[in-house]
């Protein structure tokens, strides 16, 4: 079920998606990759959390991206056809990602483009328009 709370925090997540979007749209030398990079992962994680929320599954709020899309799958077999493969960190628990990010302004703008597949899937899902969450 999705929740006033759920769709508070898919909205902030959403955002958090556009400002790496926003990062990504500089000129290629002045692009922040740990910027990037940190913003598309944890919209990615937190959007993963909150499909799994609005389906009443419990998750370990450490867990890898892998792991949570193996979760999403388990209920939905559609998040299977999204490779996490581009994104490079994808095995690794929360506290193993911090401190660590992709240098390079492709490589990011790959976990970007990766976040905005899942988010159009998450939101079909979860029957949610994206204009609602301007």
């Amino acid at each position: 079920m999705v929740t006033n709370e759920i769709r508070n925090a898919l909205k902030q997540a959403i955002t958090e998606l556009r400002i790496a979007e926003f990062e990504l749209n500089r000129p290629h030398e002045d692009v922040v990759t740990m910027s990037v990079c940190y913003s598309a992962r944890h919209s990615l994680v937190t959007m993963l959390r909150l499909f799994l929320m609005s389906k009443n599954v419990d998750q370990n709020p450490g867990n890898s991206l892998k792991s949570l899309l193996n979760q999403c799958c388990i209920i939905d077999d559609q998040f299977s056809k999204i490779s996490l493969s581009e994104i490079l960190c994808n095995e690794l628990d929360h506290e193993a990602c911090d401190g660590k990010y992709c240098l390079t302004v492709d490589k990011v703008n790959e976990c970007v483009t990766v976040t905005n597949k899942f988010k159009t899937l998450v939101l079909e899902k979860m029957k949610i328009n994206e204009s609602e969450m301007n």
